[in-house]
């Protein structure tokens, strides 16, 4: 169950975007703030489950649905076609292995070469889009998969 801190955080979260506060809600976005967790929905259901949490899987579908058209969680489909959901929140690009489908965050602040704002910039200024932010990630093979 989250903290005191972190289910405030979530609140103010889901209030920000014109969401109301409900436990599923708050319950997705807690198992999602975490770094290198991208489940597909049925995980996120039996994770919740195993949490001692009573939700059903359409519950989930909904509220992952929701969350993502808000833009508090973010929906990428894997290697193998897969949708999957990110939801954490630092700064961070995928790698993706191309093999077993494996997805790890690496965050952008442990990869300070990587300065992708002056790209941002220059994309919004050369299209005349006013870009909000950036998703990347890399593809290749996990280092299991190299063998």
């Amino acid at each position: 169950m989250p903290r005191t801190k972190e289910k405030e955080n979530y609140r103010a979260r889901l209030k920000a975007v014109g969401l109301r506060h409900t436990l599923p809600r708050e319950r997705i976005l807690s198992f999602l703030d975490r770094k290198n967790v991208h489940p597909t929905p049925e995980e996120l259901y039996q994770g919740l489950k195993k949490r001692g949490y009573d939700i059903g899987l359409s519950t989930v579908y909904l509220n992952l649905h929701v969350l993502r058209e808000h833009g508090l969680i973010y929906e990428f489909k894997d290697p193998k076609g897969y949708t999957r959901y990110d939801g954490y929140n630092e700064p961070h690009l995928h790698l993706v292995c191309t093999s077993c489908g494996k997805v790890e965050d690496l965050l952008l602040k442990n990869l300070p070469e990587l300065d992708l704002e002056p790209a941002l910039k220059a994309a919004a200024e050369r299209t005349g889009w006013a870009l909000e932010g950036f998703r990347l990630e890399f593809r290749g093979k996990c280092p299991n998969c190299q063998g």
